[in-house]
């Protein structure tokens, strides 16, 4: 019998279980009553172009579900399916137009638009199994442009065409009625559940002309009449309609597991058709499954679609978020819970500074069961840890960093030894700087990225000469204070230093003394101050920390850029 240790994630009664956990639970019940000792939890793409994060999230969930039956100890599987055995359906956006010529052949033998890979298929399946790689997501994947051609589903196949007539009852319960102009014993006899690729052309644009029990026959819109066999043994060159494909192959792989799309969960979808088909041709049980709901792109209303082109995607994320970041975005969700991608810089900054306090929390022992059992989820897999900064530092700090340097990382390694120094971590640093920059991998990276996408107006752009519009619409009190700071700044030329003397200044321009506390009045003059200080360094009302600005500068370019010549 089935049987597992408690979850990991529930300390006592009173803590609600995550989902991840739940539907782990429903995963063990639906195995124990199919007595299956190998709990697949399955998930399938179809790589019909870019693969971006709302196919992310059928993998993703797959994927956390085995993690989840692995750390009770069960064995479980990852069982990935390529669709890259359907049909090419329309040239995407990105792609030459002269691509429409390969239009109903399978998307394994459709050319790579840049001759990189082996096929369009390949091409995208590698971008995104990479991606997965750097996500800690490890999966047992088969091609179903090599499955099929095999001839591993023969038998499989014989079945449903044997049973054409039953198959072709059960999906017409599903179907709206009054759909279908032509009589339904006509499109009865006309049925076969089975797509054979034309052996002339390579496409599908074929019709079933006759099945004998070993062989099938057709007809190609090329002209060409042909037939395979689907004996044992055979390579065959077709595949069976989505809807019989689909419970097909839960039979065939023991899947235990597998979420869908709300789309395939309406009443008269695939998955409900699916759990009728499954048991009639194969006597065997549907899956366990949740629904997910769609991943959609910030601003836009419709769900992302890989045939479209132009999707956010996986590997283009990890350009800019660390790993374990992109697992939360799935793992904190339910399922059902649809979301959107915000890749603004502001709500990227934001998300850095919410998964930082997250894992804060988490370290500090503040964090309930579930929260730290989902965290662990997102940081570490059953093959080990998931890619992140050793000393994940700010991310807006570090940004802002590469932002003043120009993506110098020994500029970047001097100032930020400066700032960690002046925060007294408590925890030490590197001898040398190569080490230093080696903990901040990948965030640095990432920041790099993420400041090198960001818009001409959004990046701090330091001025190569003194200011002289921006210092004569100054009044003559600011520019004494501007004077005052030159005069003081020179003392202390550190981090803490620089910070004690840009926050004094305003304070002894109002007669206080420079540790006075701040007022709402004396904050409003400091604001001012700033400003102007701004404008003769950047040209601009606002900017990066001004202590961490003038440190990046030096003096002698700091008193260029503050002194009228």
């Amino acid at each position: 019998m089935l049987s597992s240790p408690a979850p990991s994630n529930t300390s006592d009664a009173t803590n609600e279980a995550s989902w991840i956990a739940r539907t782990a639970d429903a995963v063990i019940e639906h195995a124990r009553q199919t007595g299956a000792t190998t709990l697949v939890c399955a998930s399938g793409i179809s790589p019909s172009g870019d693969i971006h994060l709302g196919n992310l999230r059928e993998a993703m969930t797959a994927h956390l579900v085995a993690e989840e039956l692995l750390a009770r100890g069960l064995d479980a599987i990852h069982h990935h399916s390529w669709d890259d055995y359907d049909r090419f359906r329309k040239v995407p956006a990105g792609v030459p137009k002269q691509w429409a010529e390969h239009v109903g052949k399978p998307l394994a033998v459709v050319p790579d638009p840049g001759g990189e890979y082996e096929s369009y298929a390949v091409r995208h399946m590698t971008r995104f199994v990479d991606a997965l790689a750097r996500l800690g997501v490890r999966m047992r994947e088969v091609r179903q442009s090599v499955a099929y051609p095999a001839g591993t589903y023969n038998s499989q196949i014989r079945v449903a065409l044997d049973r054409r007539g039953e198959i072709f009852d059960i999906l017409e319960t599903f179907q709206t009625e009054g759909r279908h102009e032509t009589p339904v014993e006509e499109r009865r006899a006309a049925y076969y559940p089975y797509k054979p690729y034309c052996e002339v052309c390579g496409k599908d644009s074929t019709e079933v002309t006759g099945w004998d029990g070993t062989t099938i026959t057709y007809t190609c819109r090329c002209g060409h009449a042909g037939g395979h066999s689907l004996a044992d043994g055979s390579r065959p060159s077709g595949k069976l309609v989505w809807k019989v494909d689909w419970p097909m192959r839960w039979a065939f792989e023991g899947v235990q597991f597998e979420p869908a799309g709300e789309d395939h969960h309406a009443p008269n979808s695939s998955f409900a058709s699916g759990r009728v088909l499954i048991r009639a041709l194969y006597d065997a049980q549907a899956p366990s499954t949740v629904v997910y709901s769609f991943v959609r792109p910030a601003g836009g209303g419709g769900k992302l679609s890989s045939s479209a082109g132009g999707a956010a995607t996986p590997d283009a994320i990890l350009e800019i978020l660390e790993p374990p970041m992109v697992r939360w975005l799935y793992a904190r969700r339910l399922p059902s819970n649809g979301f959107t991608i915000d890749l603004s810089p502001s709500a990227i900054v934001r998300l850095y500074d919410e998964w930082d306090r997250y894992s804060a929390k988490v370290a500090g022992g503040h964090a309930s069961a579930v929260e730290a059992h989902l965290h662990e989820l997102c940081v570490r897999t059953h093959v080990g840890a998931v890619e992140q900064s050793a000393r994940p530092v700010s991310f807006r700090l570090l940004s802002a960093l590469v932002d003043l340097t120009a993506g110098n990382t020994a500029q970047i390694a001097r100032l930020l030894r400066e700032q960690l120094a002046a925060e007294g971590t408590d925890r030490a640093l590197p001898e040398t700087d190569e080490a230093l920059l080696a903990e901040l991998e990948p965030r640095l990276s990432n920041a790099i990225r993420y400041t090198e996408s960001l818009p001409e107006s959004d990046r701090t752009i330091v001025r190569t000469e003194f200011n002289a519009q921006a210092w004569n619409g100054l009044d003559a009190e600011t520019r004494n204070g501007i004077a005052l700071l030159v005069d003081r700044m020179g003392d202390d030329w550190t981090l803490p230093g620089l910070t004690t003397t840009v926050y004094a200044v305003p304070k002894l321009m109002a007669g206080l003394p420079a540790d006075a506390d701040p007022t709402p009045e004396l904050k409003k003059q400091q604001r001012a101050f700033f400003k102007a200080l701004y404008q003769l360094l950047v040209s601009r009302d606002t900017g990066p920390r001004l202590p961490t600005l003038l440190l990046s500068l030096g003096t002698d370019r700091a008193r260029t850029l503050l002194t009228p010549s």
